[in-house]
């Protein structure tokens, strides 16, 4: 196999340019056959339950998400694509032999291969006859499979994916699109918020629209020539947008926001917040983070307290209500807010994902005397509060953490065991496997020409069969 690997006991600093490049082919190409493999593995597994036999899991993809480290939705993207090998031979054996990446194999699962595919859903339509294709039939799987193999050989995973919306335009409604409107929003790394929306054309024309209204456009000016002053940074933090890694979506970002505040040209002198804005306080320290979201530095937390209605939720014993006793059984609101952000808004058990219809659950049971004080309460999702009561599960609080004893009193464990692995078994594996892989294999043959759309819609759909005339 030359060419293939460069020895592992080199130095990759010692290498030349060419041996690092035909190194990362050749490990780029196991690492799929590898990925194959897997895949393959999982969907075994899934079909045997062997998921089952485990405490607490309650799905396939929640044991790949605790035992494997993923999060589930990768989890559940791999089971979905792991399924679809199994009605998709010629593709697997491609995969398998190093000759396709995972992003191409997971792109051709979307048009075929599994239930939700875009021709598997296109060809149910024409039998219903709710498709807007007349006359139109869905290549056979082999044909289409064969299509897209060769696609995914001598085309990018960008192709694909062109293709992949071209087949989903061609089956959704335009009631579908209003039907699948929505926000989401996630807390980032670095503290900041990322939005994401799916809109329907005319809303998400008119919502840009807006923005644009909003945001200065840029003017060409002549290039400066004079020297910089030595006070460049602080002008340019007085003006704004100020300091920012892109001018025009700094201010696209302003313009939402005027959006949201309703800020016009014309607007109040005097500008008041109206949004409630919940921020966590930890009376012992005096640190401050937003309900749900990170931490806030000391003087955002003060200007917030200038420019909004905020809650202050503090997170001490002493003066608040987070500590009932037998006055009452069942966890009050505010109760409820501290845990959710003292346990994470999810799940205590180990290895569970949920976020949603979680219980305060009493740590020493109230029938038994427990309180309904914080220290005594712990969220858990509707699944592990019926194995925690029903199997008689331990809980306690050690070192700060969570700890679950199973009935036997052994932990369940916070984690898998870590993962371990190296590339020179991986390519001795191919090796005995017989598969020769090289820098050459995983490479696309993509010449540079133009995908046509089109014509690979007129081999995946075809015209419709007329029975001749008797």
């Amino acid at each position: 196999m030359p060419g293939a690997v460069a020895p592992f006991p080199t130095s990759i600093d010692a290498l030349s340019d060419h041996q690092v490049e035909t190194a990362l082919l050749g490990i780029a190409g196991h690492i799929a056959a590898a990925q194959c493999r897997f895949l393959q593995y999982l969907a075994e597994f899934d079909a045997r339950k062997l998921w089952a036999a485990c405490d607490g899991v309650t799905s396939c993809a929640h044991w790949v998400s605790w035992k494997i480290g993923m999060n589930i939705r990768t989890a559940n993207e791999h089971l979905r694509i792991a399924r679809a090998l199994r009605k998709l031979p010629v593709v697997t054996a491609a995969f398998a032999a190093g000759e396709l990446t995972y992003s191409k194999v997971r792109a051709i699962s979307r048009v075929i291969g599994d239930d939700t595919s875009t021709l598997v859903r296109i060809a149910q339509q024409l039998a219903d006859g709710t498709s807007n294709l007349p006359n139109t039939r869905v290549a056979d799987p082999e044909a289409a499979e064969r299509v897209l193999l060769a696609i995914a050989r001598y085309g990018t995973a960008a192709h694909l994916e062109r293709l992949i919306h071209a087949t989903r335009q061609l089956i959704t409604p335009p009631q579908n699109q209003a039907a699948r409107r929505s926000l989401s929003w996630r807390w980032a790394d670095d503290g900041t918020l990322e939005l994401r929306a799916r809109l329907t054309p005319e809303e998400g024309a008119r919502l840009i629209a807006e923005i644009e209204a909003r945001t200065p456009k840029r003017t060409p000016t002549a290039p400066d020539l004079a020297p910089q002053p030595a006070d460049l940074v602080e002008r340019a933090r007085e003006q704004e947008p100020g300091l920012v890694a892109d001018g025009i979506a700094a201010r696209r970002a302003d313009a939402l926001m005027a959006l949201v505040t309703g800020r016009t040209e014309d607007g109040k002198v005097v500008e008041r917040g109206h949004a409630e804005v919940i921020v966590h306080v930890d009376a012992s320290t005096g640190t401050a983070r937003l309900d749900g979201g990170p931490a806030l530095a000391p003087a955002t937390a003060r200007r917030l307290a200038c420019d909004a209605k905020v809650q202050l939720l503090l997170d001490d014993r002493a003066g608040n209500r987070m500590y009932l006793g037998r006055s009452h059984r069942l966890a009050s609101d505010a109760q409820v807010r501290a845990l959710t952000a003292r346990d994470g808004e999810r799940c205590q058990f180990p290895g569970c994902p949920h976020t949603r219809y979680l219980n305060a659950h009493h740590i020493i049971p109230w029938q038994a005397g427990g309180p309904t004080d914080i220290d005594n309460l712990i969220m858990i999702c509707t699944y592990h509060h019926t194995v925690v009561h029903d199997h008689g599960y331990r809980i306690h609080r050690v070192n700060g953490r969570w700890e679950f004893r199973r009935p036997d009193g052994t932990p369940v464990p916070e984690a898998a065991e870590p993962l371990s692995g190296k590339a020179e078994s991986l390519v001795e594996m191919h090796t005995r496997a017989g598969l020769h892989i090289n820098h050459t294999t995983i490479k696309t043959k993509w010449q540079g020409d133009s995908l046509d759309i089109d014509y690979v819609l007129g081999l995946l759909l075809l015209p419709k069969r007329i029975p001749a005339a008797a």
